[in-house]
């Protein structure tokens, strides 16, 4: 049948609309689940999840006093079953909204959400769950393998940046770390041997072979020094004084390389945070990336509460600011109204081309972080380099001509 002239046809959503709305469901779930912007539904989400470990971490090391596990059986009985159903329920929606994750080898609908479910912390999310099916598919409540629930204290890593942040430390400085180890593992093998030869003969019991004189050995070279096995000749005693020593560096090296990479790791990801917020700046897109890397190395964080007033009308203007997260709100004077700016924005930018007086009352709307540079370091910065004094002027001329045949700006 011929549809009406000016009707569309009712019907059934075209493939092409299904999976638009798919997509769509993908992104919300992906964001309710992933998202480190915690606003909204998204917090409510996430802090519940955490509150649910949380509680399970707490239910497995009480379940381990006798007396409250005897009172409590039926109680931790249903708690278990509830949260195994909701672990199992967020698995299943963390699988399903993973081909909305921005690395792009996830977003293949069979073999993305295949590679998400080898994830470290996917793993973490289905060994939290396979108490449940060993229970369903076998019949079986193995009593050890409820132990596998204290492995739900992982999941809390997700919630955790800083904790990311050391896993990627650690896989990055793998090969100096596994030196590392080997280092120690030659060392072992060393004073096992020399502690075997010197005190074989007066302790055969405890230094009777290499194998047992690396108990003492690992406990010498750890510098945790059990009292239970010493070296009772003069020679095994000097021995084990050089062994302590050597334990201390083989312990500082490892610990070493973790700290400095952590503090490398805290700088870039600082870096790499500060030029994009840069570069999405209209103030700095014309510059060369250089330019901004050598901006990004003199900016310095500021934060201000709510209501805190950061510059003052009538003040001198010597540095500007960028907006690195919340909103600040620009109060031009009386009879003009006030300019809210948010993240991504700046300001103090006028005053601080012309050094001139502040002609704006900003203060701090929400909790801010801003990025500050002084009229120093942007003094530095334009002497270095011309092309970015030129700049500056340009972008600044080209402003007062806006603001002469427009309305009154948020310049101060």
């Amino acid at each position: 049948m011929r549809a009406a002239p000016g009707y569309a046809k009712v019907g059934a959503p075209t493939r092409a609309e299904a999976g638009t709305v798919a997509k769509r469901l993908d992104r919300r779930l992906y964001d309710l689940l992933e998202t480190r912007h915690l606003r909204g539904w998204a917090f409510v989400v996430q802090f519940a999840l955490f509150l649910l470990i949380f509680a399970n971490v707490a239910a497995v090391v009480l379940e381990t006093v006798q007396p409250i596990a005897n009172a409590n059986a039926a109680l931790f009985d249903w708690f278990e079953a509830i949260s195994v159903s909701l672990f199992l329920v967020e698995y299943g929606l963390r699988l399903y909204a993973c081909t909305a994750s921005p690395r792009e080898q996830f977003h293949h609908p069979v073999l993305g959400r295949l590679r998400y479910a080898l994830t470290p912390m996917a793993i973490v999310d289905l060994i939290a769950i396979l108490p449940l099916f060993f229970l369903l598919f076998t019949g079986l409540d193995l009593g050890s393998l409820r132990l596998l629930r204290v492995v739900r204290a992982f999941k809390l890593m997700r919630y955790s940046p800083a904790t990311a942040m050391l896993g990627r430390v650690v896989y990055n400085e793998r090969k100096g770390l596994f030196g590392a180890f080997i280092i120690l593992l030659i060392l072992l093998l060393l004073s096992s041997t020399a502690a075997y030869y010197l005190e074989r003969e007066a302790q055969p019991k405890t230094f009777g072979s290499i194998p047992d004189a690396m108990w003492w050995a690992m406990a010498a070279l750890t510098t945790v020094g059990y009292g239970d096995v010493t070296p009772v000749t003069t020679l095994g005693r000097v021995v084990a004084g050089f062994v302590a020593i050597l334990g201390i560096g083989a312990i500082a090296l490892p610990t070493g390389i973790i700290a400095s990479a952590f503090i490398e790791e805290a700088k870039r990801r600082d870096f790499v945070v500060t030029w994009q917020l840069l570069a999405d700046v209209p103030f700095f897109q014309k510059l060369m990336a250089p330019r901004i890397a050598d901006l990004v190395r003199v900016l310095r964080p500021r934060f201000a509460q709510p209501g805190e007033i950061i510059v003052r009308k009538g003040e001198d203007g010597d540095s500007m600011y960028i907006i690195a997260s919340g909103e600040v709100e620009v109060d031009l004077g009386p009879g003009r109204p006030a300019i809210a700016l948010g993240p991504g924005q700046f300001f103090g930018e006028m005053a601080l081309i012309e050094r001139a007086a502040r002609t704006a009352t900003v203060r701090a709307s929400d909790e801010c972080k801003l990025l500050e540079l002084s009229g120093r370091d942007f003094g530095d910065l334009a002497r270095q380099h011309p092309e970015l004094d030129e700049s500056i002027r340009r972008i600044a001329a080209e402003r007062k001509v806006a603001s002469r045949a427009a309305p009154p700006a948020a310049s101060t």
